[in-house]
């Protein structure tokens, strides 16, 4: 009777361990979630500023072009 104690008590602890161990996956797949979406908010900023930086660019050529003209 006694080995059934303890491979109940191991069995037990491993029922445990798998559903912490669950409980930690779904905590790390929601993290993962949360970054990609923050990566993806900064992929769309960092296409919008290089997007503000090639028209600043242009402008300033334009004002260098009509001040060398002058």
């Amino acid at each position: 009777m006694e080995i059934l104690d303890i491979l109940e008590q191991k069995i037990d602890r491993l029922v445990e361990t798998v559903n912490e161990l669950r409980q930690k996956n779904e905590e790390l797949i929601t993290k993962l979630r949360e970054k990609e979406e923050e990566a993806q908010s900064l992929r769309l900023e960092m296409d919008h500023l290089l997007g503000e930086k090639e028209q600043v660019r242009q402008k300033v050529a334009h004002l260098i072009r009509c001040v060398e003209a002058l």
